[in-house]
């Protein structure tokens, strides 16, 4: 056994890792700003501020657009008039059609979102009952079934070749989901007795996680397909949801519901919200943050991957799974331990699927960017000394050249991933 072997590689950090240190602070930010004052009518607020957080993205794409001040779709048409009509005729017909299903795209991934984003506000309309409030930790499965969609649609959808760490990484994912299901039952059993209520929330939630994730992958699609700008993206998609929002808001004017001892319109709770002032300036900083929270969710899917984001959603799991640990009365014990042990295994598990941590036993790390990014650049190294050898010693006697040649031919041989210092790559 090789004593200098390296069996954890890691690829080079870059500025655009700090995408993931961002949207985890922001959805710490999200997660708690608002923390122990959910009901009913602040649910429906937060889906407004939302939306409102999602058209502010129209400045950062015009401040682009400023700078950068392009002119090459102009340029492209003035020479395009220049030809000969055919073509012009071709070019204009390709880009109506590009045009089109942009367009489509746009209206699938906002009907998508809009819908996952009301699920659970439509489950609480249904309960009609402001204090019934399902705790995140007890359902943990859905972070599982999360990360399961993201990878397989990925699959299927974007045509992405599975090697074997990616299927090593999806038997960790099979695992932690049986665990984490029978403590999330025995969580369920001990803490409430509204098991259907739990149960319901558990199903409308791995339904909205799927919508997010074929949102996401759609979202992909736009970026490599159409060079899409994803603040134009985030900026349209909220602007037809606004439309959506109103609709979908007309029929709860006419329906009361519980609020402490009387039943009011939604809409006449929200008076009771900004009695308290300091609550206006929280709306505002969540329009703010849910701002970043979504354009770095984006920026994350357009410079990574879709399934990439896993990443940062587990991050955002375990930070929130800590933090309730420590401020709420949550007992330590043997359910706490194996959850934590469970987080710790999906963190390792994304990170070998995205390929942030290479393992190198049993093959794991062939056909891993890492491992081919080193290959290539020895068979570049080997193919310089190549035409040196051949440029230089061009006067060696033939039984020289017939050694180099059998050194050459030995030294193509394919040797296996001994460690990669970083700083070669």
């Amino acid at each position: 056994m090789d004593s200098n072997k390296k069996y954890c590689l890691f690829p080079k950090p870059h500025l655009k890792h700090l995408l993931f240190i961002f949207y985890f602070i922001s959805s710490m930010v999200k997660s708690y700003i608002f923390k122990g004052k959910y009901n009913l009518s602040s649910r429906i607020i937060k889906l407004y501020a939302y939306n409102i957080g999602d058209l502010l993205s129209i400045f950062p794409y015009l401040i682009i657009r400023l700078k950068i001040r392009s002119n090459n779709i102009n340029n492209i048409s003035k020479s395009i008039k220049n030809t000969k009509g055919g073509f012009s005729y071709i070019y204009t017909n390709i880009f109506n059609k590009m045009k089109k299903r942009i367009i489509i795209n746009i209206f699938i991934i906002s009907i998508i979102d809009f819908i996952a984003q009301i699920s659970k506000i439509v489950f609480y309309i249904i309960l009609n009952d402001q204090k019934t409030q399902i705790k995140q930790a007890n359902i943990n499965i859905v972070l599982i079934f999360n990360v399961i969609f993201l990878f397989l649609l990925t699959k299927f959808i974007l045509d992405i070749t599975f090697y074997l760490h990616h299927y090593f990484s999806f038997l960790i994912f099979i695992v932690c989901l049986l665990v984490i299901v029978i403590i999330d039952f025995i969580e369920i059993n001990t803490v409430s007795n509204a098991l259907l209520d739990y149960l319901l929330y558990i199903v409308i939630s791995i339904f909205e996680f799927l919508l997010y994730s074929i949102e996401s992958i759609m979202a992909k699609k736009m970026f490599l397909k159409y060079y899409y700008s994803p603040y134009l993206l985030l900026f349209f998609k909220a602007s037809i949801q606004f439309f959506y929002f109103i609709i979908f808001s007309i029929p709860l004017c006419f329906v009361k519901f519980k609020d402490g001892k009387e039943e009011k319109i939604i809409f006449l709770m929200f008076s009771n919200i900004f009695e308290e002032r300091i609550n206006i300036l929280y709306y505002i900083i969540y329009i703010i943050n849910s701002f970043f929270y979504n354009i770095l969710y984006y920026l994350i899917v357009d410079n990574f991957s879709p399934t990439h984001s896993s990443i940062a959603y587990i991050f955002e799991n375990l930070g929130v799974f800590i933090i309730n640990t420590a401020t709420e009365d949550i007992k330590i014990d043997y359910k706490f331990g194996i959850r934590f042990i469970m987080y710790i295994l999906l963190i390792i598990a994304t990170l070998i699927f995205n390929e942030f941590l290479v393992i190198n036993l049993c093959g794991l790390a062939n056909n891993t960017k890492l491992f081919l990014d080193y290959k290539e650049k020895k068979d570049l190294s080997l193919i310089n000394e190549i035409n040196f050898d051949i440029n230089g010693n061009n006067n060696d006697d033939n039984k020289s050249e017939t050694d180099n040649e059998e050194n050459i031919r030995e030294s193509l041989i394919a040797k296996p991933l001994n460690g990669i210092e970083l700083s070669e790559i």
